[in-house]
């Protein structure tokens, strides 16, 4: 031990953790004390890692994909805010243990596609995980279908088929994929192989997707080729949602006030 070195035991320890805040290193000239991160700043240090990381992943993917749904709108989508009195409680349970366990999720790669009619919340549920996620700080985009294709189809006209490469790798930034309404992007064939593109893309990546759609299960095998429906049920757990048209409730209420405000007013 060099002159006037502590002993192992006696080098001070961290409040918390009680690791060493030092480590004794022997040298061929003799043994020196150096500083040494504790357990406390070693997760400090990566949990700042990531999240900065995660920050970055968020604005190169939003850059790219400038049109997706994420508005004031989308974002007080949340379950906070989840109507019970209307919504499918089998899906707020569901959306709350994704989010719960996101980790395992991505590390699984398990997506959702969720199916049913129009206007019973589908897109309200995809967008509470999608909240929830981006709270801590994890990278998320949620973008239409029609929106998706034609952004991919914009940036091929602009960069040929680079442009194509390049918004799919983008879409690698994202730890979830949501993507909403599928089946109201043009029907082609350029279309329908693009949405394997993204599909395949995030799978070979390890990476999740929760798909939206108001199209049958029927419709969407005789939509999209074998091989996007074989990837979907890889990747994905299909969901119906068979809630009530929350919209039309809602109207209904909405128009019932006006109504009444209308006649106490006369």
């Amino acid at each position: 031990m060099g002159w006037g070195l502590p002993s192992r035991e006696e080098i001070e320890r961290c409040e918390i953790c009680k690791e060493p805040m030092g480590i004794i290193v022997e040298l061929y000239f003799g043994a020196r004390l150096y500083p040494r991160a504790c357990k406390c700043q070693r997760d400090k240090y990566y949990r700042e890692k990531t999240e900065e990381e995660n920050k970055q992943k968020q604005i190169r993917v939003k850059r790219v994909i400038a049109n997706s749904m994420m508005d004031d709108n989308f974002k007080r989508s949340t379950l906070k805010n989840w109507d019970h009195r209307v919504g499918n409680e089998k899906l707020y349970k569901i959306a709350l243990e994704y989010i719960e366990k996101f980790p395992q999720m991505k590390m699984s790669n398990q997506g959702m596609l969720i199916y049913g009619e129009p206007g019973n919340g589908k897109t309200y549920f995809s967008a509470c995980i999608a909240n929830a996620l981006l709270s801590k700080l994890i990278p998320v985009i949620a973008v239409g279908a029609i929106g998706l294709t034609e952004r991919i189809s914009q940036s091929k006209r602009t960069w040929g088929e680079e442009g194509i490469f390049t918004v799919l790798n983008s879409l690698e930034n994202a730890d979830l994929l949501i993507i909403d309404d599928l089946g109201t992007e043009e029907d082609n064939k350029w279309t329908r192989a693009m949405m394997y593109q993204v599909i395949e893309k995030r799978n070979s990546s390890g990476l999740p997707v929760i798909i939206t759609t108001n199209i049958s299960i029927n419709e969407l095998k005789d939509r999209y080729n074998d091989r996007t429906y074989s990837r979907l049920t890889q990747m994905c757990s299909f969901i119906r949602n068979t809630g009530q048209d929350i919209r039309k409730i809602k109207g209904k209420g909405k128009t019932e006030k006006f109504l009444g405000e209308v006649l106490l007013s006369g």
